[in-house]
């Protein structure tokens, strides 16, 4: 009769690192066996490791032993996993190290020349230059958040012909996704070379688009199940991202689903399908600002893994969104280096702010006051110089006679009506006086027909008086116009002495309306 050892199921979690050393060890399968002779020699002894005592094996304390020499060579599994993720960390940090110096190094290279050298912040304003030196396709260094600010100049290749900028980095080959039962098993990070993330995020930021390829190949192991996320792509602000197509990263979406045509239509990506057979998605993240890919995870690869294969970062084109400059970083995006007074816009206005570029992108800003800016004058000064008696209710007040300014021609004295030529805040002002002993009555200001302000009623056994200042907001082709609602009402005036007086100015224009 016989009997064996029972206990829980052993178990072994070996998290996948980064590290391309930990990828080719094989150190967990052999280990897995060394540990079960070794627990069980140094328990039974090797003499009875064939033949145990029928004592031995049915002793709760050989039980309790050997659970816990598991235990205790898994910690020592779980000590030497974190050791050698902690190693891969510093390898990442060192490789940056690396190309921070190898940048200083090209910086003091090009001081040491004692040449004014041009150091274009992408490919494209190299190719731009029309330098000879910058004629032939190859590795250049750039410098994107500007010479002698930021971090250190860059090395990437340039296309010559097209102007794209591309930046390499080590997970460009196809490299195997291990077999991993959990969501993000598999993580790498993605390292680039002889470049900084505050490098790449401005290169991002001062071209016009920017783009990054990947390809994942899978066999059952699915990107999202269930609303479950077991792979995704970090961003450039380590953001999880879930799109791995196009440039929108509210979806969970394949470029197959983008072009109708997944294996399954109701699924957004191929890999999604979970089926034991070969498949594949690719696609092209667009979407600039979250680029570039600074990670990539995987899991729930239940059957023999995959591989993925990422593209370089690719940009080209100057970037449009600071043509008309909303702030200091879009100055600095266009090429702007030197700290001092500038004008921006904010909202329909030109501020003056003082723009700080000595940090780079992290450009600081201090905003000092409005801009009075106008694209032309606008303003005006008409008078009445005959008695005017409202024959009709409402009636509007015109011709004026005398015309002493209008600057702009928005004042159509003939018709007495102001017509905006551009928007912004203007200031009106009416005053008047009845004739004495007429009949009490009102003056109201219109705008497009619509009563805005009144002055009156007036009259008296002398001249009463009517003042009406007003602030109004104009948009074009605006209209302004003066009426008397009282019938036979009555305004005094004179050619020698001019009682009635319509004046009006653009205060502030909305430059940007």
């Amino acid at each position: 009769m016989s009997s064996t050892v029972k206990g829980p199921p052993i178990q072994f979690k070996t998290p996948i690192t980064n590290s391309s050393y930990l990828a080719n060890q094989k150190m967990p399968s052999c280990l897995t066996y060394v540990v079960l002779v070794v627990c069980w020699l140094s328990i039974t002894g090797a003499s009875s490791a064939i033949h145990p005592p029928e004592s031995v094996q049915r002793s709760p304390t050989t039980e309790s032993l050997l659970m816990a020499k598991f235990d205790e060579m898994d910690a020592k599994l779980r000590d030497q996993e974190l050791r050698l993720q902690d190693h891969a960390s510093q390898i990442v940090s060192l490789r940056e190290e690396i190309q921070r110096l190898e940048s200083i190094l090209h910086n003091n290279n090009l001081k040491s020349q004692n040449k004014a050298v041009f150091s274009p912040r992408t490919c494209q304003e190299a190719l731009d230059s029309g330098l000879p030196e910058f004629s032939q396709s190859g590795m250049y260094w750039i410098d994107p958040d500007g010479v002698g600010i930021g971090d250190g100049s860059i090395y990437v290749y340039c296309d010559m012909t097209t102007g794209i900028t591309a930046v390499g980095h080590d997970s460009e080959s196809t490299i195997t996704i291990p077999k991993c039962p959990d969501a993000g098993c598999y993580s790498r990070p993605i390292v680039y070379s002889n470049s900084t993330i505050r490098q790449l995020k401005a290169l991002t930021e001062i071209s016009a688009e920017c783009y990054q390829s990947i390809q994942v190949n899978c066999i059952g192991g699915p990107f999202t199940v269930e609303d479950i996320d077991y792979a995704w792509w970090n961003d450039i602000e380590d953001k999880q991202q879930n799109f791995w197509s196009g440039s929108d990263e509210t979806a969970h979406i394949c470029q197959c689903a983008i072009d109708g045509n997944c294996i399954l239509p109701e699924l957004p990506c191929n890999c999604d399908a979970n089926v034991a057979v070969p498949l594949s998605d690719n696609g092209e993240i667009t979407l600039k600002r979250v680029l570039p890919v600074t990670r990539l995870n995987f899991g729930h690869t239940s059957y023999v893994g995959g591989s993925h294969t990422l593209g370089k970062l690719e940009c080209v084109g100057k970037s449009a969104e600071a043509n008309v400059p909303t702030s200091c970083l879009d100055l600095w995006r266009t090429g702007y280096l030197l700290n001092g007074l500038y004008s921006i816009r904010r909202d329909q206005k030109v501020v003056f702010v003082y723009c700080d570029f000595s940090l780079g992108q992290d450009v600081r800003e201090t905003y000092v006051g409005y801009v009075d800016v106008k694209s032309q004058p606008v303003q005006f000064y008409v008078q009445k110089t005959a008695n005017f008696t409202a024959t009709t209710a409402n009636a509007e007040l015109s011709p004026f006679e005398m015309v002493k300014l209008n600057e702009g021609g928005a004042m159509n004295e003939q018709t007495g009506i102001f017509k905006a030529p551009k928007s912004g805040i203007y200031v009106f002002d009416f005053a008047a006086v009845d004739l004495a002993g007429g009949t009490d009555l009102v003056v109201n200001i219109h705008k497009n027909d619509e009563l805005v302000a009144s002055g009156g009623p007036v009259g008296s056994a002398n001249h009463g008086t009517v003042a009406i200042p007003s602030m109004l907001q104009l948009t074009v082709d605006d209209t302004i116009k003066i009426t008397i609602s009282t019938l036979n009402g009555m305004l005094y005036s004179d050619p020698l002495r001019p009682m009635t007086h319509f004046t009006g100015f653009l205060l502030e224009e909305d430059i940007f309306a």
